[in-house]
């Protein structure tokens, strides 16, 4: 008999091993009591491999045939059988078959397995073993059979059961009169199967597939079973459908008691025409009883791809439309959020080269408020961007030039091709005291409008602009001669800017302000923040360049952790002083009337390794008020342990002055925190919380809490938030109306991965998690 051999350190690594299970996260802990193989695995075929035997004794009984008796050990390439008593025999040379008699283990890359008599082919790899209990090799999965036929491709059982649990955890099992595991393909097939939780059969079914490897699977996902005050109950049954290894959809029947059945199928595509995703949520007819258009069915469509083609050509499509503005606050959908204000349909073809590209696009916006106005469409959208470096001693040219035609679905909008010339100057000054940059621009665009087919109003049908722009920009950065506090290094960075635009009357193009506050086609008013201080216009779009003679003035202040380099604070306030009035034609913000405009500070400050602050305020001069505040203060050792503090607010001046109707006549003041904590390796939980302090009623409370073992988890998710107003009712700021929400879901693992769920809990909710730090 051979005696083994165990180092001191083999006993230490051993015992070490073992000791992390205290400290291992839950998938450390599930792989404990999984085996593993040893050594290196061999590939391609094995039968021409050597057999090596080795037993405590032999008898040979003549060429062909011999006997192996006590502690025999058979190793032929990844298998290794151990026996007490073995009969090999040879018929020929391609066939060679053991005979294990009584109790038997077999190992190879993939199983282990133990049981009573067994036959091996030795020649091919086919085993035939009875009374089997097996586990796999590497990942969870282990079971019974009373019959067992290995080959090189699939295992073959009869009265087999499977489970993905650990020994001594019969939490759940499926018994079958037949399985077969396909060994390449990682899935295994039941007949005659029989779901089992903790010995009690729950479940039935003729027939069965699931997953035993990491490869994706045809067949039914995990369903999610919910209720809501609203909506009733709810049970979503997704179904999975690997169509190509480069293609895959899912197809999620929802039934709402309230509202009847919805259909949501998702594609995704990797092709050599590029990559993207389509999906669509359709619900014929809402039987909710206060929504009032009972003939139209509810839906969306989604669309996003990306494509790279031709060397330099790309193609990229951003597609999402619904039937309504109500579809986002009445469905919980992942392609868009109550909280946005359209849904944008985007495609653009564009050739790039290093000096210039060209890019063709079509954009359209479906908006969701009340006021009655339609968006612009635009096709074609054609705009050329070219660069050339030093064109005069130092001096860079550039040229943005542009072709658009807007169009309107209201017949009394007017319509209008728009084409703009911009070219600029600029020559940068850089030494190591910092740097000066002169530009000068020129904007020039010619408009050929069109009355509506039902206007009242006259429209200039040709209008030309032209506006010259002079932008002086100096910063340098400072550094502090000794370290603060003699632990943190300090820079300032001061930044200069002067911009000079003149007035130029705009009023003419576009539509009266009577239809969109009269910002033309496609202008609207930035939001301000310290970075957008020295932005050349205040206005996206072309249509409205209010004029400008002005300083700005800012700067940033950082810290550095002396000894490591680290940045821990910023801070950057900045505030535009204007030299004169800035003008433009439009009812939102059309003119400062005071010389100073909306002044705006950023903050963010690394308290602690695990720390952090960021901030920003606004106060705007025209109203002489607060504009807007935000603070967030957050508490992270990892993305499992989070918890999140956040203060917003939002004066209603600063509100209305963006809004052509239903004027919202009150401050935004909102406080409350978001946490997502992985207690243990198996409970992690989600509370959120957030309180109007203006309205003194809530917005929205969640609570989640997700149960992990190694092969099953429980998640349980309440909320309570703000709905929509129910149709037919008044809508006005008082009226709160709440939707109540609990939902359950249960999922198998068949040990492919342990996500403890906070991710996905965080993301929950109308005020979702975000990150706004950019100090990491």
């Amino acid at each position: 008999m051979r005696l083994h051999h165990y180092s001191l350190l083999t006993f230490t690594i051993i015992t070490a091993s073992y000791s992390q299970l205290a400290i291992a996260d839950l998938k450390h802990q599930c792989l404990l009591g999984v085996p593993q193989f040893t050594g290196e695995v061999i590939q391609g075929d094995q039968t021409n491999l050597p057999i090596y035997i080795e037993a405590d004794r032999a008898i040979i009984h003549q060429l062909n045939k011999a006997t192996y008796i006590g502690d025999v050990d058979i190793q032929q390439g990844n298998r290794l059988l151990n026996a007490e008593e073995v009969n090999v025999e040879q018929n020929g040379e391609h066939s060679r078959n053991a005979y294990l008699r009584g109790a038997f283990s077999y190992q190879d890359a993939l199983i282990h397995a133990t049981g009573r008599d067994a036959r091996v082919n030795l020649t091919h790899l086919e085993s035939e073993l009875a009374q089997v209990d097996y586990q796999l090799v590497g990942r969870q999965g282990r079971g019974k059979a009373d019959n067992v036929v290995v080959n090189q491709t699939r295992r073959r059982m009869k009265n087999a059961t499977f489970t993905a649990c650990l020994p001594d955890d019969n939490a759940w099992a499926i018994d079958a009169s037949e399985m077969v595991q396909h060994i390449e393909e990682e899935y295994a097939e039941m007949w005659h199967a029989r779901f089992k939780v903790m010995g009690v059969p729950i479940f039935y079914s003729p027939y069965l597939q699931f997953p035993i490897g990491d490869r994706r699977r045809s067949g039914l996902l995990i369903p999610n079973i919910s209720h809501s005050s609203r909506d009733g109950y709810i049970y979503s049954q997704p179904f999975y459908w690997n169509i190509a290894s480069n293609a895959d959809m899912t197809i999620t029947p929802t039934y709402f008691s309230r509202r009847g059945w919805q259909i949501s199928p998702e594609y995704r595509y990797l092709m050599p025409i590029g990559e993207g995703k389509i999906a669509a949520e359709y619900l014929h007819d809402d039987e909710l009883p206060s929504w009032r258009n009972k003939d139209r069915s509810r839906h969306l469509l989604f669309w996003q791809h990306n494509a790279n083609f031709l060397t330099n050509w790309r193609f990229t499509a951003d597609y999402t439309r619904v039937s309504d503005r109500h579809y986002f606050s009445d469905f919980n959908s992942q392609y868009g959020h109550n909280t946005d204000g359209y849904a944008s349909q985007h495609f653009k073809l564009g050739y790039y080269q290093p000096r210039y590209n060209i890019s063709i696009t079509a954009k359209k916006f479906q908006t969701f408020d009340e006021s009655g106005s339609k968006p612009y469409r635009v096709f074609p959208q054609i705009d050329f961007n070219f660069y050339q470096r030093n064109v005069l001693n130092r001096t860079n040219f550039s040229l943005f030039a542009q072709i658009a035609r807007f169009e309107n679905n209201s017949h009394e909008m007017p319509r209008a091709w728009r084409f703009h010339l911009e070219p600029a100057l600029d020559i940068p000054f850089v030494s190591r005291l910092g740097s000066v940059n002169v530009e000068t621009k020129l904007y020039a665009t010619q408009y050929a409008q069109q009355a509506g087919q039902q206007a009242v109003e006259k429209i200039k049908k040709n209008v030309t602009r032209v506006l010259p722009q002079l932008k002086v920009d100096l910063s340098t950065t400072l550094v502090a001669t000794k370290p603060l506090f003699n632990t943190f290094n300090q820079t300032l960075e001061p930044r200069l800017q002067y911009l000079y635009r003149p007035y130029v009357d705009q009023k003419v193009i576009g539509p009266s302000s009577r239809y969109n506050l009269g910002l033309g086609y496609d202008s609207a008013l930035l939001q301000q923040d310290y970075f957008s201080l020295f932005e050349d216009r205040r206005y996206s779009g072309l249509d409205r360049i209010a004029s400008a003679n002005q300083i700005t003035l800012g700067g940033t202040t950082r810290l550095f952790n002396s000894k490591t380099g680290a940045e821990i604070f910023n801070l950057s306030a900045g505030q535009i002083y204007h030299l004169n009035p800035s003008r433009v034609d439009s009812l939102a913000g059309n003119s400062t009337a005071k010389r100073s405009s909306s002044w705006a500070i950023e903050s963010n400050w690394k308290l602690h390794q695990h720390w952090n602050w960021h901030s920003t305020y606004q106060y705007d001069t025209r109203l002489n008020e607060t504009a807007l505040a935000n603070m967030s203060l957050q508490f992270k050792l990892n993305m499992d342990k989070v918890i999140q503090l956040n203060y917003r607010y939002a004066s209603k001046n600063y509100i209305d002055q963006n809004l052509s109707h239903n004027r919202y006549g009150q401050d935004i003041k909102q406080v409350g925190m978001t946490a997502g904590w992985e207690l243990t390796d198996n409970v992690s939980l989600m509370v959120g919380y957030y309180q109007d302090i203006a309205l003194k009623k809530p917005v929205e409370s969640q609570f989640g809490i997700t149960y992990n073992s190694c092969c099953w988890n429980v998640s349980l998710y309440t909320a309570r938030s703000l709905a929509s107003t129910p149709q037919g009712k008044h809508d006005t700021i008082n009226d709160i109306y709440y939707n109540n929400h609990f939902g359950i879901n249960f999922e198998l693992r068949f040990g492919t991965h342990y996500n403890n769920g906070v991710s996905r809990m965080l993301k929950r909710g109308i005020i979702p998690y975000t990150e706004a730090f950019n100090i990491n």
